[in-house]
């Protein structure tokens, strides 16, 4: 699997909450940072596994009825991976979440390393509070 086809399958996996599917695509060390400062959105910073887990296996509740989260741009380069990618979806409340996210993936072996995550930080703390 090429790195391009490996994020495509992690956002897949991301939209889905496929927990299983996304620990066969990371690396023991992976790291997740999130854009922002932490005293104004809750999720901002950096993450290991375990808050990764944590986060997306709870991805049906925030999104009962599903979500449409796809790569739409995607540029590699060695262990690189940028992608630009789009979610849409009703939220528990019944509220519309609607951003555009900018990726940087490094991949190790096949795998994910690391996930930094960039996107409009105020939408998502407007829409679920955090």
């Amino acid at each position: 699997m090429s790195n391009k086809e490996l994020v495509v399958a992690f956002v897949e996996a991301m939209r889905v909450s496929d927990v299983e599917a996304l620990k066969s695509m990371i690396t023991d060390d992976f790291t997740w940072w999130i854009t922002g400062k932490p005293d104004y959105l809750q999720t901002a910073g950096e993450h290991d596994r375990d808050f990764f887990f944590g986060f997306f296996g709870g991805g049906a509740d925030m999104f009962p009825n599903g979500a449409d989260f796809r790569v739409t741009g995607m540029v590699s380069e060695g262990d690189k991976v940028a992608a630009e990618a789009h979610l849409t979806a009703q939220t528990a409340m019944g509220t519309t979440y609607d951003n555009a996210y900018h990726f940087l993936f490094t991949i190790d072996d096949g795998r994910i390393q690391r996930m930094k995550e960039y996107m409009d930080t105020h939408h998502a703390k407007m829409t679920f509070g955090l």
